[in-house]
């Protein structure tokens, strides 16, 4: 039999949600990674050429530094248009906040890249491409702090 550590991980996060959302809301499973989802692709949108304004309002300020400094970095005028699917989203890790530390969650994301040029859609599946994403609490909501790749 055969352990996977990233099943372990999130199996150990969903037990520390269950303890958590008992004491505040804010630690709902399903409202965590419906914000993962989100952000994750506002920011594949501003990658695009989207609306940075929105990205904004949604990561921290270094996070939002990085993510222009990697806007500003890539190509400009691309004719492909590239379109992320995500294939697995998952919480791996919670920690409720400590001392000046906040509340922060890590989310696994999985996904492939649809390339369209000229309207024909291309999918490499065995390109597949996986990020980690650290999630804060400002507040009531969760913003996107740091992104692994």
């Amino acid at each position: 039999m055969k352990i996977s550590w990233t099943s372990l991980k999130i199996s150990i996060a969903g037990a520390r949600l269950s303890h958590l959302v008992q004491k505040d809301r804010i630690w709902d499973h399903g409202s965590m990674a419906e914000q993962a989802r989100i952000i994750f692709h506002l920011v594949h949108k501003a990658k695009a050429g989207g609306n940075m304004e929105s990205l904004q309002k949604q990561c921290s300020f270094s996070c939002f530094k990085k993510i222009e400094a990697e806007i500003a970095m890539g190509e400009s005028g691309k004719s492909t248009i590239i379109t992320p699917i995500i294939r697995e989203l998952a919480i791996i890790d919670v920690q409720p906040g400590k001392n000046n530390k906040p509340d922060m969650f890590w989310s696994l994301i999985r996904y492939h890249i649809k390339e369209t040029m000229n309207g024909i859609d291309t999918i490499d599946r065995s390109k597949e491409f996986i990020a980690k994403w650290c999630f804060i609490r400002q507040g009531d909501w969760w913003m996107l702090d740091e992104i692994k790749r």
